[in-house]
């Protein structure tokens, strides 16, 4: 299939395009905060609700988006996305997407291990000031931001809320 191997160069031509400098602010100061993410594990939509609610809790906007696949779990309460959001050059299709990736976002989490082709295509488009993943090889160039932690019973998400915490 074209779609990927397009997809990637693709996402390489807009992360150096994208490559703005970015400045967090303090978490104190910020207002938005995006969580992306790959639908194949109901840990992650555990996650993603989870650290939203403790962002809405300190009375900051968040807006989650996932990205479905055939095998997906399904009945999120967010917007989603899947392969036919993209057209043939991976530009985006749907308001959506759109939205989501021109948002401008304080801080934008992403709870994947290593991200899918199409949930990168939205980092690499983002305008955050902020974008946090995991530490893994090959999302150096993707993240200002990355975190080693282990995923046990969802410690990994405590410690992305604590640490954006104490960001002042």
């Amino acid at each position: 299939m074209v779609f990927r191997p397009w997809q990637k160069y693709r996402i390489k031509k807009i992360e150096e395009d994208n490559r703005a400098l970015r400045q967090s602010g303090s978490y104190d100061s910020a207002e938005n905060i995006g969580i992306i993410y790959f639908n194949d594990d109901q840990a992650k939509i555990e996650d993603a609700e989870k650290l939203g609610t403790l962002f809405k809790m300190d009375g900051k906007k968040v807006k989650t988006i996932a990205y479905e696949h055939k095998n997906s779990i399904k009945h999120l309460p967010y917007d989603t996305f899947t392969k036919s959001n993209f057209d043939f050059w991976g530009k985006f299709i749907g308001k959506p997407l759109q939205d989501f990736a021109s948002a401008e976002f304080d801080f934008l989490i992403c709870l994947d291990q290593i991200p899918n082709v199409s949930v990168q295509s939205v980092l690499a488009h983002s305008q955050a000031r902020c974008r946090v993943g995991r530490n893994n090889e090959g999302n150096q160039t993707t993240f200002e931001l990355l975190f080693d932690s282990p995923d046990e019973g969802g410690q990994w998400v405590n410690n992305i809320y604590q640490y954006i915490k104490k960001l002042s």
